[in-house]
Order: structure tokens, then C-alpha cells, then sequence
């Protein structure tokens, strides 16, 4: 197989959010740059803040409230999210003394998975967001959210309609995010649901440097249509393999908000053909692309440098009609394979075959499977 792709293990790395929202482990408080030593510095500093503090009357407990409903509502203004995660922050790492009088009460517990560290704020008073009475935030990586049940998702998804993109890698196992096509460039933030262990969470994606910085540059150019088709038939240049690549690795590393818009699923799978077991990842696009003329909407990436699709419903002799293969490229072990390409290079090698495969499912598994055989010397 050749190790074009990547590992056997795909691990998770979790993007962050907008810049105005919290950073990871969200309240944690932020390093000064600077240290003023000057009389002068230090004075001009102190009228500076005074002149920027908003009115006694604004730091109330309901206007605190007005402003962090906005927030989780997806409302807010930059200024006004970075006012709520500053205070939040300060009460959540500060001395009872110097937090501000209405956050007095205010419980936070934080909780460390495998997956990220959460904390948990308890307020004493409750409050509605969405339509949902709470008294307890979330706080992660991904900014702020309130717990949810799955009748609260299933009517906050139709309302907004969202749309949904699900994973079996790992938590978050299911989001609920805005369609490209559909995003409010008016509205300051956009409505994300996610799931949350047994539960839900619903919560907001602001814009900002961070919304670009969730996906690495490496990674922002991903394969086309064109580039499945070609590569599933064994045609696809180096630079269509390198954003398949990409492709998979966006959907495989990074959160369903970083996928390619035309991917809604991608779950680990075990097909089994001829008494073999054939363990993949499939990734589910929300249009199909073409292969040998035949639609297909399920990628399928097997260990041993198979890149297929599974043709859904398309039967075994349909799928062999149309890519041309007969008796003489039936292989003993119950499959179709036909040479396509031979590449010479040092040491080895690169076979390029295209094959289909008979599950015992009765899918039919169809695409380009690529070896290296060493030269012999």
C-alpha cells in the first residue's frame, strides 16, 4: 500500500472558534505584554481605562444578562462578546473580592476528557436563550453553549434549518451548522448544534481570524468532483491525489465545521468480501460524483491503498458493464481488477489497478487500488 494518504489513526484536532470567543480552556486569563514603570505611563493608563469603562448602571446583573443572551443567541457585537468572556474570565480566575457584585454566586467547575476540557458555570439566577430556561452554561474550546435536549434540538434545528454533518471518529459525534449558501453575512454569529455525550449543546460560531485559522492553509485547497471521478478511475494527477489527501484529512482531523461543504458524514466501517474482512472510512458527500458514468455518493478509503465508492444501488453487472471489465479480469479471489497505470521510480514500482469488488453484503465496492512492487536488483 503506499502511504500516500496517511496512518492506520486518524486523531482529532478540534478547531477553534472565532477570535472574539474563548480560546482554548475558554476563561483561561490572558498574559500582559507589557509592565508600565513610568508615573506618567501608569496615570495616562488609569484615565485611559476610566474613559473606556461603561457607566455604573451598565455593570448590572440584567444588563450583564442582556448582553450574555445576545452572546448565546448569536447576536452579539465583537465588543460585546469580548466584554462577556472578560468577565466571565475574571470571575472564574479571580478573588470573590474583585470579581463584579453580579457575578457573585456564579459556580465554575471544569472538566478534562480525552476529547477537551469543559467548564461548567452554574448561575444562580436563570436565564432564556432560544427559548430555553437555564441555569448552567458550557465553555470549551468552541465558545460558549447551553445544554439542550433532543426535542429543543429538533425544534431550534427546524426553525433555523440547519443541516446536519455527523461523525463516528469521535465527540462531537453530530453538528447542526447553517448551509454555506444559507449564512446571514448580516447576522454577527451563526447557530451551531452539537452533540454532547447522551445530551446537546447549542451554541454560536462568530467570525474572525480564528473561523479562517480552523482550517490550516495546507488543507484549504480540497479535491473537486473532477478529482473524486479521476481519481476513483485511476486517472488523477499528483495534484488532484494531493487534495484528495486533503479532503481526507479535513474530515478525519478536524471538526465537521472545517469539512468541505460537500461532505455531510464520515464513519468508520467494516466491509467483508470473499470471508476477509475489509475495515474503511467512508465519507458521504451531499451530491454524488460520477464513476465510469454511474452515480456514486460514498467515498471509501480501505488500508492497502484502496480509494473506492460503494455504488449504493447499482448492481455488480451494471458496475462492470460500464467500467469494461470481463471474464479475463475476474481475479481468483472473487474480484475484478484491470492494470491502469505503471509508474517506475527508485526502488519500486507504482501499480495503479482498477477494480471491482463483490461485498458479502452485496454492495459493490468500485475504484483504484495502488501498489508498490520493489525492483528487483
Amino acid at each position: 500500500m503506499a502511504g500516500f494518504f496517511f496512518s492506520a489513526r486518524w486523531p482529532v484536532v478540534f478547531a477553534v472558534l472565532a477570535s472574539a470567543q474563548c480560546t482554548p480552556d475558554c476563561l483561561r486569563p490572558r498574559m500582559m505584554s507589557l509592565r508600565f514603570s513610568s508615573l506618567f505611563v501608569s496615570a495616562a493608563a488609569v484615565a485611559l481605562l476610566m474613559a473606556v469603562v461603561p457607566p455604573a448602571d451598565a455593570n448590572t446583573a440584567a444588563s450583564f444578562q442582556r448582553d450574555l443572551v445576545e452572546l448565546l443567541e448569536c447576536r452579539a457585537s465583537p465588543a460585546t462578546v469580548e466584554a462577556v468572556t472578560t468577565a466571565l474570565r475574571g470571575a472564574r480566575y479571580g478573588t470573590p473580592q474583585e470579581g463584579p457584585a453580579y457575578l457573585q454566586g456564579w459556580g465554575f467547575t471544569r472538566s478534562s476528557d480525552e476529547e477537551g476540557t469543559t467548564t461548567f458555570i452554574d448561575m444562580p439566577a436563570a436565564l432564556t436563550v432560544h427559548g430555553i430556561t437555564t441555569h448552567r452554561l458550557l465553555a470549551d474550546d468552541s465558545g460558549f453553549s447551553i445544554p439542550i435536549d433532543a426535542a429543543q434540538r429538533a425544534r431550534i434545528v427546524s426553525e433555523t434549518g440547519l443541516r446536519r454533518r455527523s461523525s463516528t471518529l469521535r465527540e462531537p459525534f453530530q453538528v447542526w451548522s447553517a448551509p454555506p449558501t444559507a449564512v446571514n453575512t448580516s447576522s454577527p454569529g451563526a447557530i451551531v448544534v452539537s452533540s454532547d455525550g447522551e445530551g446537546y449543546r447549542v451554541g454560536c460560531d462568530y467570525p474572525g481570524p480564528m473561523r479562517e485559522a480552523r482550517i490550516p492553509p495546507r488543507l484549504r485547497e480540497t479535491a473537486t468532483a473532477d478529482d473524486m471521478g479521476a481519481a476513483l478511475e485511476c486517472r488523477a494527477d499528483d495534484a488532484a491525489m494531493r487534495r484528495i489527501a486533503n479532503l481526507w484529512e479535513r474530515v478525519s482531523e478536524l471538526s465537521p465545521l472545517a469539512w468541505p461543504d460537500n461532505v455531510s458524514a464520515v464513519a468508520e466501517r467494516e466491509y467483508h468480501a470473499d470471508g476477509q474482512k475489509m475495515p474503511v472510512v467512508v465519507v458521504t458527500l451531499e451530491q454524488p460524483v460520477a464513476l465510469k458514468g454511474l452515480p456514486a455518493q460514498s467515498l471509501v478509503l480501505a488500508y492497502g491503498g484502496y480509494f473506492a465508492a460503494d455504488m449504493g444501488d447499482a448492481p455488480l453487472k451494471a458496475v462492470l458493464d460500464a467500467a469494461g471489465l470481463g471474464a479475463a479480469d475476474r481475479q481468483v479471489e472473487g474480484y475484478w481488477r484491470r492494470e491502469a497505470t505503471r509508474e517506475a521510480s527508485s526502488g519500486y514500482t507504482r501499480v495503479r489497478a482498477f477494480s471491482v469488488i463483490p461485498t458479502d453484503s452485496g454492495a459493490v465496492l468500485a475504484g483504484c487500488i495502488t501498489s508498490e512492487v520493489r525492483s528487483v536488483n
